[in-house]
């Protein structure tokens, strides 16, 4: 079993240096992005900027055990490595001590690993941390037992007013230009605000919602549309799909008529009637990345066995899988290639199998996956 420790002496009191370590707006001044709070039992998610050494991934958090000022006992897991992380305060002197103790599996390169998480808890522990609790020192104000926000250098001083002291009279001219300024500023405020609303809402691309279709949500939501028409005199005639050389509707198979295959159909899909499947993004607000939750269909009268769903992601990033009791995955690149585990490999008549694949990054709000396939048929609307 490999083990880190490292102590830091502060020059703070403990409840304070407790505040810095289990507040999440105060984490992301030293620590990582985080959602972590001291709650025993519950597991959050943190995301490390690019190039921190030996936390190259997001990772989970669970709390195991709080006691307030004194031990925050978690356990981090990743897809690489498992470990027991104690943040520990004790009176010292003039503040106090935190003590910092990781044990457990480190990786496979264990020993390289843990040099350099050594390397980055001193640089986090031993001068981040101590700078932002100067900084909350600082913005500390007695406010009848209210806490000014921290986020200034400079601390703040009460000033006497005089109560009865007119405003100052604005120069001439400066009334005027107030407003058309004032006037600029809400135009360009009604202008995000109708992006931020036309993103959250037209995910999916302005497609007719099939009949099947469900609510679909999150920032960045939307459904891809199908390669077949649904037309049945299209499909008894087998009437040439409108721009796809040689390709032909074909009966039990929803989409948008005269849809084009995407360049991952290639795969030859199974006799009988097509298994169909349809995604939706969930945006992971304030964490930033998002999930691809994905419902696979037989629409058929028998039971199918065993389908393959295909992922493109927006980014060469690795992927994480949600629905471990469902589904396995491999990736190459940008291609997720995602097949059954268990019972989720028979999807019985009119039946259908769930799951979400998670794609972590801190800077993928509004994006989502570029394809998805199931057997190599382009997805449709969920």
């Amino acid at each position: 079993m490999t083990e880190l420790r490292l102590d830091v002496d502060l020059l703070h009191p403990r409840a304070r240096v407790w505040r810095a370590l289990t507040e999440q707006r105060l984490l992301r001044e030293w620590f990582v992005p985080t959602d972590l709070t001291a709650t025993a039992g519950e597991t959050f998610r943190a995301f490390p900027p690019p190039g921190l050494a030996g936390l190259e991934t997001p990772f989970d958090l669970d709390v195991t055990a709080v006691s307030v000022q004194e031990r925050l006992a978690m356990h981090w897991r990743d897809d690489h490595t498992h470990t027991e992380v104690t943040w520990s305060l004790a009176d010292n002197g003039a503040g106090c001590r935190l003590t910092v103790l990781q044990t457990g599996f480190f990786g496979v390169d264990g020993t390289r690993r843990r040099r350099e998480l050594r390397r980055s808890y001193q640089f986090m522990f031993g001068d981040q941390l101590p700078a932002a609790l100067d900084r909350l020192a600082s913005g500390e104000v007695d406010l009848g037992g209210v806490q000014a926000d921290l986020h200034t250098a400079i601390p703040r001083r009460r000033e006497t007013v005089a109560l009865d002291l007119a405003p100052p009279a604005p120069p001439a001219g400066a009334s005027k230009r107030l407003r058309l300024l004032s006037l600029a500023g809400a135009v360009v405020l009604i202008v995000l605000i109708s992006t931020a609303v036309a993103v959250m809402i037209g995910g999916d691309g302005g497609g007719t919602p099939g009949r099947d279709t469900e609510p679909v949500y999150g920032l960045g939501s939307g459904v891809q549309s199908g390669v077949l028409p649904t037309d049945p005199a299209a499909a008894a005639s087998g009437t040439p799909l409108p721009g796809v050389p040689g390709a032909t509707a074909q009966p039990g198979a929803s989409g948008s008529p005269g849809s084009s295959p995407l360049a991952e159909a290639t795969a030859t899909t199974p006799a009988g009637t097509p298994l169909t499947a349809g995604y939706r993004t969930i945006a992971l607000l304030g964490l930033g990345g998002f999930d691809t939750e994905v419902t696979v269909r037989n629409p058929g009268t028998s039971p199918r066995e065993n389908w393959t769903v295909v992922l493109t992601m927006p980014a060469d990033r690795a992927v994480e899988n949600r629905s471990t009791s469902a589904v396995n995955f491999t990736q190459d690149g940008t291609k997720v290639t995602v097949t059954p585990v268990g019972a989720a490999r028979t999807v019985s008549a009119n039946g259908s199998v769930t799951f979400i694949i998670r794609f972590p990054a801190l800077l993928a709000l509004g994006q989502a996956v570029t394809a998805c396939t199931v057997d190599g048929i382009a997805c449709t609307g969920s």
